[in-house]
Parts: structure tokens; C-alpha cells; sequence
């Protein structure tokens, strides 16, 4: 796969949104596992309501669109009624291709 295949709304989304891009980041580190909500709000520094709405999309700010999950990257597993998230095999391809050119926005995450 090459960039030329990667999806322009996957592409579009994540120039969008720096706080996508950790969650994807964060989510690639942790695969194949999957992270709690709260948690991944406390390592990405961001408030629980963002997060969700990079993952899932939220009223008007975060478009359901462009979510991780509506974009195929991310997936909600429900476990004992605990939501936990990962990333799919597609969005691990496509963060493969992807982390070169990021490699700068990489090393300034701080896990």
C-alpha cells in the first residue's frame, strides 16, 4: 500500500486534527491492545469529551465523518460493559505508511 491508496478522507481528517493523530499514534504503540477511554485522555493531555469526539463524533465540533471509528482505523470493543479502544488492522497499515512523513510529529509525543 502506498500513499497513493490511502483513503483522501483518512488523510484529510488527520491534517485536521493533531489530537487525532495522537490518539492513532497511541493506539498503534499500545496494538494489539486495546485502552480505557480516561486513559487515553490522560496520555494524550486532552479532555475525555475531545477524545470521544476524535473517536466517535460529537455534535457539531467533531464530525462523525471523520471520526477514527467511522474512518475504519479504530474499533470499540465493549468488554464486561467497559468500553476499550483499539486500532484496526487497516488503521495499523495505514499508520505504517504514514509514520515515516510524521517522524517529526512522532518524537514530540511524549507517552
Amino acid at each position: 500500500m502506498s500513499l497513493a491508496f490511502i483513503d483522501p478522507m483518512i488523510i484529510r481528517s488527520l491534517n485536521k486534527s493533531k489530537l487525532r493523530k495522537k490518539i492513532l499514534y497511541l493506539l498503534y504503540k499500545m496494538y494489539p491492545h486495546g485502552i480505557y477511554l480516561s486513559e487515553i485522555s490522560r496520555r494524550v493531555k486532552s479532555d475525555p469529551s475531545n477524545v470521544l469526539g476524535c473517536l466517535k463524533g460529537m455534535n457539531g465540533r467533531y464530525n462523525g465523518h471523520f471520526s477514527l471509528i467511522e474512518l475504519g482505523l479504530v474499533e470499540c470493543v465493549e468488554k464486561g460493559g467497559i468500553k476499550i479502544y483499539k486500532l484496526t488492522d487497516y488503521g495499523k497499515k495505514i499508520v505504517e505508511i504514514l509514520k515515516d512523513q510524521d517522524s517529526d510529529f512522532i518524537d514530540s509525543l511524549r507517552w
